[in-house]
């Protein structure tokens, strides 16, 4: 009798992880906690090992965030990791009015992984890079800078609302609240006497919050200076697609992860949501002529590829000829921009498809590339 195989699924947290293992017709095998340390992956590991099971899948919850030491550890290993994402195990779980805890969520996520075998791989890059994993430490930075600089002008949008009128008809007559907070200290040049004290307090607030800003201006344009440097080293191309710039690029890296684990352009279609679901019935074996916009997917990657679709039409003439010809082809204007940001998907995985392999002569690319 040959070596039965089965599959795993693991439940990370911050400092243990538990993993729980199936045979191939759903029973228990085992179920082990570990340590999140070396010595916890040695043990894990060993676990898989004393098993006597052929492991086909593994699958890992949050493989991207608390799950990528394992996950790495495992695909060093040889195995076969996968993502289970979150409301998969929760959906099952509801269902069936089952408790919540480490061991039940590891089983699930197990069931998880052998009901479904083409879960997609696990985070976003099977091996460590370090060119990548500096270019997301620059992103996520920059998005936490992003924020706190949202946060003051916001907060301070409020407080220019609550000055006095006199002092608020002396400030630029504009929806920007950076160039008000600049004319601040003129507009109150010699209106010391007329302030209440609490008007003095709003003030210095305000005041504040310009240097502030200021600060993490500064500190976001010499982020943005060193991010060229980090694509370059990277290989990439993204930036000479029209409406590319560098921080879009980064973005796009840092989402999408090794562009080698979509197959297929309509995987990566799929994954970032702007293939269309179809809608149809009564076709049968037929192609459906109905379809509805995809919901799901990833929605940053799907932002970012409709703010390049802005940006093409506005500016690039074969964007702006490919949308007439939709039109021309009796589809609405809504329909020919999810035309278009599909055939953006099919550009911007072949660049990086082509980035990944060092296929940096156009001549000898291997998948064809129309901007």
């Amino acid at each position: 009798m040959g070596k039965q195989h089965g599959v795993a699924g693991i439940d990370p947290h911050k400092n243990s992880a538990t993993i729980s293992v199936l045979d191939h017709r759903g029973g228990r095998y085992g179920c082990r906690s570990f340590p999140v340390t070396e010595d916890g992956l040695t043990e894990l590991l060993q676990f898989l090992i004393d098993t006597e099971l052929t492991i086909d899948r593994i699958g890992v919850e949050g493989s991207a965030f608390l799950g990528r030491p394992l996950a790495l550890a495992l695909s060093a290993a040889g195995y076969d990791v996968r993502e289970v994402q979150a409301n998969r195990t929760a959906e099952r779980r509801s269902r069936r009015r089952r408790a919540k805890s480490d061991i039940d969520d590891a089983e699930a996520i197990a069931r998880e992984t052998l009901a479904d075998a083409n879960l997609p791989p696990a985070g976003k890059r099977q091996y460590r890079d370090h060119g990548w994993e500096t270019l997301t430490t620059i992103r996520s930075w920059r998005s936490s800078l992003v924020q706190q600089r949202v946060r003051l002008l916001t907060e301070a949008e409020a407080v220019l609302t609550a000055l006095p009128l006199r002092v608020r008809e002396a400030l630029p007559e504009t929806s920007r609240v950076l160039p008000r907070l600049q004319a601040l200290q003129a507009a109150t040049a010699g209106l010391g006497s007329h302030l209440t004290t609490a008007d003095e307090v709003k003030l210095e607030r305000l005041y504040a919050s310009l240097t502030d800003i200021l600060n993490l201006t500064k500190r976001i344009k010499d982020l943005d200076q060193r991010i060229p440097a980090v694509l370059t080293d990277l290989g990439c191309t993204l930036t000479q697609i029209c409406g590319v710039g560098v921080v879009t690029a980064m973005d796009l890296l840092a989402e999408i992860g090794d562009p080698r684990r979509f197959a297929t352009e309509a995987q990566f279609a799929r994954w970032c949501g702007t293939a269309p679901v179809p809608v149809s019935s009564g076709e049968g074996h037929g192609r459906p002529t109905r379809h509805r916009l995809d919901l799901g997917g990833n929605r940053v990657v799907n932002s970012l590829l409709h703010t390049i679709h802005v940006t093409q039409a506005r500016v690039h003439a074969p964007a702006k000829a490919y949308l007439d010809r939709r039109v021309a082809e009796h589809k609405s204007k809504r329909e020919a921009r999810r035309c278009h940001k599909r055939q953006l998907a099919n550009i911007i995985i072949r660049h990086m498809w082509n980035d990944a392999n060092g296929l940096r002569n156009p001549t000898t690319t291997s998948h064809k590339i129309t901007t």
